[in-house]
């Protein structure tokens, strides 16, 4: 079944997943970027008691500062490592000096987001205040079942190709992205937004969906029993749905791709996702994952590990089995991971990785689903 089978409890169930789901660390919201969005950073002290934070003042929306220009320098690597281990990748080394932060998972004021989403309180509002240290810095919020339903056609529509690249009326793409960027800068929330992908729905868009959807086999049984056939759309009703990365200085944070596999003492790290509906009625809804409060600007400079490194990294990771199917390294690229400090759950170190995707026997990455981080100061696996 198609990944649209996912939506249905992703929204309503986000907070619950979180709790309770992190030991196994769910699959789910993969992509690449194309357009980035940039944050002031704030400075915190940490090891303070209390939980008051920075709060970055809110910009005007379209003042989004220019995405830099990557200046990283590539090297194809096409080499026979061992027998049946292989690299036959792009590997691309940043340029700019790189940094590990310091930081904790974001604790919301349940009135300061209220009032930055700009609505009445009809809707359900759950945040992590931080009494609750296995919420995962998270907010969802769901202006009314509706909103749900929206959603679920959006990504139907975003899923089979039935949405246009446009711009809607009541918005353009880019002032829908600055509105979420907005009301992110104005929790103080750590890190800068990037689209992964987004959505534009219009009424007629809605009505085409609903009927393809209540006609597919896979989902009319499961979408009727939710009342999805009783659904009308108001004249000149418009929605983008908008999927975001979070990335520290450039760099894509940990959104939880697959392959990482968990210790058995400890959670690592809470994977950092925002999802967001966005209509000409204002915010409809929007979900928070795994976000973390300001960190402090160039705490500590780091060297990392280039070729070489990840070459040996990978030899040690496998120079030791006896390899009866072909491993090949297919992909490789940086992200930042939050690493969960040892003795809390909130307290973490943004640490910059290696993320290596594998195929194995010739099998697709996406089939293989086989991905290996290693800690790009030291080569040691994140495992």
């Amino acid at each position: 079944m198609r990944k649209i089978t996912e939506i249905f409890n992703i929204n309503r169930n986000m907070l619950n997943n979180v709790k309770i789901g992190l030991a196994v660390l769910l699959v789910f919201l993969g992509g690449c970027a194309h357009t980035s969005l940039r944050e002031e950073e704030s400075k915190i002290d940490y090891d303070r008691t209390d939980t008051d934070t920075q709060v970055v003042e809110a910009q005007d929306e379209t003042d989004i500062p220019a995405e830099i220009t990557s200046q990283d320098t590539a090297v194809f690597i096409d080499e026979e490592l061992d027998e049946n281990l292989f690299i036959c990748a792009e590997l691309k080394m940043p340029e700019n000096n790189l940094y590990e932060y310091a930081t904790r998972l974001k604790s919301f004021d349940y009135d300061k987001v209220q009032e930055a989403i700009g609505q009445d309180a009809k809707g359900t509002l759950v945040v992590n205040d931080g009494s609750d240290e296995f919420a995962g810095g998270s907010l969802t919020y769901q202006r009314n079942d509706m909103a749900n339903h929206l959603d679920t056609y959006c990504s139907y529509a975003g899923e089979m190709g039935m949405a246009d690249d446009r711009d809607l009326a009541f918005m353009s793409q880019a002032d829908a992205a600055a509105r979420m960027w907005s009301f992110m800068k104005t929790l103080g929330v750590g890190g800068e937004l990037e689209v992964l992908n987004m959505v534009a729905m219009d009424q007629a868009d809605f009505e085409n969906v609903k009927k393809a959807i209540l006609e597919d086999d896979d989902y009319r049984g499961v979408l009727s029993a939710k009342g999805y056939e009783g659904d009308a759309f108001d004249e000149g009703m418009e929605v983008y749905r908008i999927n975001f990365r979070v990335e520290v200085n450039g760099i894509p944070v940990y959104r939880n791709e697959p392959g990482l596999r968990g210790t058995s003492n400890r959670f690592l790290a809470y994977p950092a996702v925002v999802t967001a509906l966005l209509s000409n009625n204002g915010i409809e809804m929007i979900t928070m994952i795994g976000m973390f409060e300001p960190y402090e600007e160039h705490q500590k400079e780091v060297a990392v590990i280039g070729e070489d490194g990840i070459k040996e990294a990978i030899m040690k990771k496998f120079g030791d089995v006896i390899l009866t199917n072909e491993f090949k390294a297919k992909n490789i690229w940086m992200e930042y991971f939050p690493l969960l400090k040892e003795d809390s759950f909130t307290k973490m170190d943004l640490i910059p990785v290696w993320c290596v995707d594998f195929e194995i026997d010739g099998e697709s990455v996406e089939d293989s689903g086989y991905t290996i981080r290693f800690n790009a100061i030291t080569g040691e696996e994140i495992s």
